[in-house]
């Protein structure tokens, strides 16, 4: 029986919510990972190698993955559209203050800091946006609505900070975050209706998945498969500037269209994950692997690297609906919870992603991003199997 906050929620216009939610975590997701479109302008701006570069990414998601499992959990009784502002005036706030720092230590603090809010936000996004599907087979649409907008965080916000930090310096990019967040800002202030949820969140109940071995396995999964994807895509830009020799323009269009694809991959994961979704998965990771093959191989025509970041994306957006679907799927009565958790373990894929593909540049070159990842989505699809295994035996602690 739904309860009340959930027939009140459904009371409003679910589209306009779901339209504002996407907008909101656009603008975070473009925060958080727009840096990965001008590593080497943060690289020169603050006379740093490529490798510590690489921290104004892994800084943010280490917050997160220490914060993301509790603290959206901690907030789950507070009025959801409080909640939501807060979080975006602080992206604004810290966005604005990071233009203009002069050290790189000081950009480092002013990414921690709304990184401590990006769990609440997008947890509380993925909630509600479960909350407003109808039927329960809608909610995978519902959700690859969010993913979507993580999408096109990489779509707009990855390439148009590439292209403006590259045409016009560090400064403009990072304005770029707070135009984003504030509108925001004022869509969530007149769209998003003031509703208190009237079930309290019991958090103790919610802890006991914590008994499930089938858990800890989609932890894993997550963790790995993360580390493969985005581990790769963190330093994508160099990749196409150093090794491919590619200018800041063409890398824009390049990361366009894997974001654009990465879209058409959210909106064909729901259709994969109805039945077979191990199966799903695991064809879609070696798929993933046969590529990175051939970008590691092709890497010296623009319009092969086209085609092969767009492929790349696709997948790329099956894995990010796929790997929320393998830890929240089984454990429904703890959406609070299980949203946090999957933010804090996909950071953590992110940060151990970024930190391998970091010491692989400085060990050898970029170009050998790409097997680090082929190794990493390898134990991704060993993890997929044992959780098979572990699912059908129903076990726990």
């Amino acid at each position: 029986m739904q309860n009340l906050y959930q027939e009140k929620l459904k009371s409003f216009s679910s589209e306009k919510i779901i339209f504002v939610l996407c907008l909101g975590v656009f603008g975070i997701l473009s925060t958080e990972l727009g840096m990965m479109g001008i590593i080497p302008i943060v690289s020169q701006n603050f006379s740093v190698s490529i490798s510590d570069a690489g921290w104004s990414v892994s800084v943010f998601a280490l917050v997160i993955t220490f914060c993301a499992p509790i603290v959206p959990l901690l907030c789950a009784n507070f009025n959801p559209k409080k909640l939501m502002l807060i979080c975006l005036l602080i992206f604004v706030l810290s966005s604005l203050i990071g233009a203009f720092v002069s050290e790189f230590w000081q950009l480092l603090i002013f990414r921690a800091i709304p990184a401590f809010f990006h769990p609440i936000y997008i947890a509380l996004a993925l909630s509600m946006a479960a909350n407003l599907a109808l039927d329960k087979k809608d909610i995978p649409k519902n959700v690859g609505k969010i993913f979507a907008a993580v999408s096109a965080g990489m779509v707009l916000g990855v390439p148009l900070t590439s292209y403006l930090g590259g045409k016009f310096g560090f400064e403009i990019s990072m304005l770029l975050f707070v135009f984003l967040n504030f509108l925001s800002f004022i869509a969530t202030l007149f769209l998003v209706p003031n509703l208190k949820k009237e079930n309290k969140v019991k958090i103790g109940k919610q802890l006991l998945i914590l008994r499930y071995p089938l858990l800890w396995i989609s932890v894993l999964c997550v963790v790995y498969i993360n580390a493969g994807i985005w581990g790769f895509y963190s330093y994508f830009s160099d990749f196409l500037l150093s090794i491919a020799k590619i200018d800041f323009e063409i890398i824009s269009i390049i990361l366009a269209l894997y974001g654009f694809a990465n879209i058409i991959g959210n909106n064909l994961a729901p259709k994969l994950l109805i039945k077979n979704v191990n199966l799903n998965l695991i064809f879609t990771l070696l798929l993933m692997i046969a590529f990175y093959v051939l970008i590691f191989n092709f890497y010296s025509k623009n319009a092969i690297l086209m085609l092969l970041a767009f492929i790349l994306g696709v997948l790329g957006g099956v894995m990010n609906n796929g790997t929320h679907f393998l830890i929240s799927h089984p454990f429904p009565k703890a959406k609070d919870f299980t949203n946090g958790l999957f933010i804090s373990v996909a950071n953590i894929g992110l940060s151990i992603g970024t930190a391998i593909c970091g010491l692989v540049i400085s060990l050898s070159d970029t170009r050998f991003i790409a097997i680090s990842s082929i190794v990493l989505l390898s134990v991704g699809i060993l993890m997929i199997f044992l959780r098979g295994k572990i699912q059908s035996m129903k076990l726990r602690f």
